[in-house]
């Protein structure tokens, strides 16, 4: 219903033939489908009274609102360009807040001005076949899940894969060129799927897959091929762990099957090498487990500091006790909820029994319940607990040694470096129990950064930049966040961050997102691009921010 009346309150534009038009040849090929952007925010700086304000005022916080435009992602921050505030946003606040079209024009910011709804992978090889002959950039997007502003860019021609959402099962899955007597159990899913909608397809069929936490993820795109976590993770193991088949366009215009019988170099490189970088992915098939009944515990409390130190401290002295057992999941300052697929009703009390008892001496909340699905599991706890879009995050994050959590003065600096969290409201330390830790990977079969098989947790907080924050006030910002995340860098060094969640700004970003794994991921970058025809903020083959295209992101000096 949402993008039905968005679509008669903005009406859908094409880019048309005009000779002034660069795109114009493009768009007579492709038989005029080339969109022209409109930012989600434009009604209410064209008329601010209108029903099509009022629609976007109501749904500005609305994921799925978002996720049916172009012009919108669904952290507005990458809607505008950021280091010169050009831009067509609103106070996420108040959205009625007048402020922003009163004071400001709309632009469009680092949104493409034209984009391609791609249905096919003819649209994709035209597009690269018209950016190698006119020297065009070119920015892939799906649904806007995107921290760093990897999938837009100012003055690109831009491919939206949100058409692409088909969802198929196949009992009896066999990797193109491989045997028949090696096959699985899949799902095969259009790059413009999404979650909910794939955990709801997955449950029909009696199967569970590993994805992502919140409804409109996709989930064939950056989310997959940058590792992909889940709560399932500790025991089923790691988005690209379950990647069966790719089928891509790489940027030389191929239309190519990789899995680990064809193009297998390329597949090992999309499986933890990052999205947007070695082509455009039209689907992924993965592999489906039977369905899992799972044990589920809930509990939260009334937080001080003080409670809150000692929960956190509880949760670091239980943490590997608890990954052991099974569990996995997500841990706040005085909350978290976890799902663990192995142990009985009966286990999964007595697994959580320190955790009950704090919580409730608190007068707190505890549930441990059994549910028989893990969609009957994402329909009643995720809707309440997922991202909060419409907003302006700047994440840090790290991955955490297991090692460190023998070793006593390592985890009282953990403490410290998470009670240092604490004090800020907007800076939430959100530890996260998703590494594979349980889970028996093939040795480098993927070439996700190597640091997840051994670390206990990804660690990932966020400060917001206020939808009006000045230049001084983004660095302040920015400081925070690279304060906050060094000492978490120290305490576990060799390990590395999360690509998807990473602070803008990341440090020596190819080691700490790749590992080992980097000198061998560029060489296939220059072997499937290399031309540079694809390239996005701190990527394989980052091309520098010196170059024009990063022109939007501000300088920070650390």
């Amino acid at each position: 219903m949402i993008s039905v009346l968005l679509l008669t309150l903005i009406p859908l534009e094409y880019v048309g033939t005009a000779a002034t038009s660069k795109f114009a040849s493009l768009n007579a090929t492709l038989g005029d489908r080339l969109g022209r952007t409109h930012p989600i925010s434009e009604p209410c700086y064209d008329d601010s009274t209108s029903d099509a304000c009022k629609y976007v005022q109501e749904n500005y916080v609305n994921s799925t609102f978002r996720r049916d435009v172009y012009g919108a992602m669904m952290y507005p921050v990458w809607e505008t360009c950021f280091a010169t505030d050009q831009g067509c946003v609103l106070n996420y606040q108040d959205p009625t807040d007048p402020t922003p079209w009163t004071t400001q024009k709309c632009e469009i910011g680092s949104l493409s001005s034209a984009y391609l709804a791609v249905e096919s992978a003819a649209d994709v090889q035209a597009a690269f076949a018209f950016a190698n002959s006119t020297g065009t950039l070119l920015s892939i997007k799906n649904t806007g899940h995107d921290f760093v502003g990897r999938s837009v860019l100012k003055n690109s021609l831009a491919l939206w894969t949100h058409k692409l959402n088909n969802i198929s099962y196949n009992a009896v899955f066999v990797p193109e060129g491989g045997q028949a007597d090696v096959n699985y159990t899949a799902i095969t899913l259009g790059a413009g799927a999404q979650w909910f909608d794939v955990y709801k397809f997955a449950d029909e069929h009696n199967v569970t897959v590993v994805g992502g936490y919140h409804p409109t993820v996709g989930a064939s795109g950056g989310y997959l091929m940058g590792a992909g976590y889940s709560v399932l993770t500790p025991t089923l193991g790691l988005g690209v762990d379950r990647v069966l088949q790719f089928k891509i366009v790489t940027p030389d215009g191929v239309y190519r099957t990789a899995n680990e019988y064809q193009n297998a170099d390329l597949f090992w490189a999309l499986r933890g090498g990052g999205g947007g970088t070695f082509g455009v992915v039209l689907e992924s098939t993965i592999l489906a487990t039977p369905q899992l009944t799972l044990q589920v515990v809930s509990v939260s409390f009334n937080r001080t500091e003080e409670t809150a130190r000692n929960f956190l401290k509880l949760v670091i002295d239980n943490g590997v006790e608890w990954s052991n057992a099974g569990w996995g999941g997500h841990i706040y300052q005085n909350s978290f909820i976890s799902v663990n697929p192995l142990l009985t009703h009966e286990e999964a009390l007595e697994s959580m029994q320190n955790a009950s008892d704090y919580v409730l001496a608190l007068n707190g909340s505890v549930v441990i319940e059994e549910l028989p699905s893990f969609f009957a599991f994402f329909e009643k706890y995720v809707p309440t607990a997922e991202a909060v879009v419409g907003v302006h995050p700047v994440l840090g994050t790290r991955l955490i040694s297991t090692s460190i959590f023998s070793n006593e003065s390592a985890k009282a600096q953990l403490l410290e470096a998470f009670s240092a969290m604490i004090p800020f409201a907007t800076v939430d330390p959100q530890i996260n129990a998703v590494t594979p830790f349980l889970y028996k990977h093939m040795e480098n079969a993927t070439s996700v950064l190597p640091a997840w098989r051994d670390a206990l947790w990804q660690v990932v907080f966020a400060a917001e930049v206020s939808w009006n924050a000045t230049e001084a006030e983004k660095q302040e910002v920015f400081s925070l966040v690279n304060e906050i995340t060094q000492p978490l860098r120290d305490v576990s060094p060799d390990s590395g961050a999360y690509m998807n969640e990473a602070f803008i700004y990341e440090p020596d970003f190819d080691t700490a997102f790749w590992g080992d794994n980097y000198p061998r991921l560029l060489a296939l970058k220059h072997k499937y691009d290399p031309n540079g025809l694809l390239d996005c903020w701190h990527c394989v083959g980052w091309q520098g921010a010196q170059d024009e295209r990063y022109s939007c992101y501000p300088d920070f000096a650390s």
